[in-house]
């Protein structure tokens, strides 16, 4: 945002979102089992910390994980609002606004309507299935605050009607969904999968409609800014090259970790090794084996850019003779 002339009215915003984000980070990078010893098993009193087990479980990672959906699309939306200014009346938009207002409602309202009656139709014991009503209830709110949403755009206040539904969203699909997915494992541990999905479509739908009534509302704002390219501070290349390096080593332990639980075995189960040279590497030998390859690669591709940057200066030489 700093290249958009006109975007310093929302970088207060940023900090706020990188505190969420981090927080959000932390809260899934939370592990459930923490390594204890056995007295300090003894001191706590039970097998899970008494703080960090409510943010080891999946439900507390499921949450975390929509709440940096939302927050990454939040940036999303302001970046694109940044050199905008005074905006049109949705009135004055003509067809082309009724028609996205309504293809966005019926494809959100389709998404979740008709998954909250598939879940009516679940086949699951009288006593488990009591716990999937609070997410057919969910849908429905999530439903009518889609409607309400499109109808707050088609009174001119399409600003209102995106706050309206990101609050709705957050308040459902990370704040109570955080607190009923505790519920649900601990009685109705098969009612999960559904929230899950719940969760998903509660949030797909806010995203959807968001972006829809953004782009109608903005679409004939006045330009207070142009975006000056080529502009881009130091920092933001480290960054970038940080995230390759992150992004590669992680791809190549994952991929590892789901390969080594496999073990001695060839097809787990049915076929195992059973040779001498059996042998499952352990994570730190393989993170300095992916951690070599990784600096390698980015090596050879450092390379190939210094001998292009080379070629480059000897067209320029002879050019200059």
């Amino acid at each position: 945002m700093g290249r958009i002339k006109g975007s310093e009215r929302y970088t207060g915003y940023i900090k706020y979102l990188n505190v969420i984000i981090f927080l959000c980070f932390a809260v899934w990078l939370t592990p459930h089992n923490l390594p204890l010893s056995g007295e300090e098993r003894a001191m706590i009193g039970e097998q899970y910390h008494p703080f960090s087990k409510y943010f080891g479980v999946m439900a507390a990672k499921n949450a975390v994980v929509n709440l940096i959906i939302l927050s990454t699309f939040f940036s999303f939306l302001i970046y694109r609002r940044s050199n905008k200014g005074e905006t049109v009346r949705f009135s004055e938009q003509g067809k082309a606004g009724m028609i996205g207002i309504f293809s966005a409602l019926g494809f959100c309202l389709l998404m979740l309507l008709s998954y909250a009656v598939s879940l009516s139709f679940v086949d699951l014991e009288a006593q488990t299935k009591i716990y999937v009503k609070p997410l057919i209830l969910a849908l429905y709110i999530q439903s009518f605050a889609v409607c309400l949403a499109a109808f707050l755009t088609f009174r001119n206040k399409g600003k209102l009607a995106q706050s309206m539904l990101f609050l709705v969203t957050a308040g459902i699909a990370v704040l109570y969904f955080w607190y009923y997915g505790f519920q649900v494992m601990q009685k109705a541990n098969i009612v999960l999968r559904y929230l899950s999905v719940t969760q998903v479509s509660i949030v797909m739908s806010c995203l959807i409609m968001n972006t829809v009534i953004d782009i109608l509302v903005f679409r004939k704002a006045k330009v207070v800014g142009d975006i000056v390219w080529g502009k881009m501070p130091v920092r933001s290349q480290y960054a970038l090259l940080m995230l390759c390096i992150v992004i590669v080593i992680l791809m190549g332990l994952m991929g590892f970790i789901r390969s080594g639980l496999r073990m001695d075995w060839h097809v787990y189960g049915l076929l195992q090794d059973t040779s001498q040279w059996a042998y499952t590497p352990t994570l730190s030998y393989m993170g300095r084996i992916v951690g070599l390859i990784v600096a390698l690669f980015l090596g050879l591709v450092a390379f190939v850019f210094w001998l292009a940057n080379l070629g480059d200066k000897k067209v320029k030489t002879e050019a200059e003779v």
